[in-house]
């Protein structure tokens, strides 16, 4: 009986997440812009054959398309944030670098339709660490598959 219960007290530890930084800390501003998808050579003559024409339509499209990119300004720091770390949903780490008080860090989100249907990174986790590089809390970025964008789970607006 001790054993289960120390062993649920352990397991509730671990799973506890880091806490979302405030809001009034942060500032973001998105950049939407329409841009044309690069072509790679001969997209519009290779034959694929396990994709779709969704895709195929997408791989070889000239049309404008909708694409992000992303302010991040730091309004307060704490005194213990020393780095600020950007890990995406595919699990690259698109910024690591020490973080500065009103510094903006501009994140390329990219293409929305990608975005939605997965294709590119759809989640992006700013982490604040400290000196012992512990992680002290974080702000959770998220385009969801219908386009809605969330920060740290609030609604921030639909692409």
């Amino acid at each position: 009986m001790k054993l289960t219960l120390i062993i649920g007290l352990v397991f509730l530890v671990f799973q506890q997440s880091l806490p979302y930084k405030p809001k009034e800390e942060f500032e973001i501003k998105l950049q939407y812009e329409f841009k044309q998808r690069p072509i790679t050579n001969n997209s519009n003559t290779s034959v694929h054959l396990s994709e779709t024409p969704r895709e195929r339509d997408r791989r070889t499209s000239t049309s404008m398309l909708p694409y992000v990119g992303l302010n991040l300004r730091i309004l307060k720091l704490n005194p213990e944030d020393v780095k600020m770390k950007v890990i995406d949903s595919q699990a690259k780490t698109v910024y690591n670098k020490k973080v500065k008080l009103d510094e903006t860090v501009f994140l390329d989100l990219g293409f929305t339709d990608d975005m939605k249907d997965r294709v590119t990174a759809h989640e992006y986790t700013v982490y604040f660490v400290s000196v012992d590089k512990r992680d002290l809390n974080r702000i959770l970025i998220t385009i969801n598959e219908d386009g809605t964008f969330l920060v740290n789970e609030e609604k921030r607006g639909k692409f």
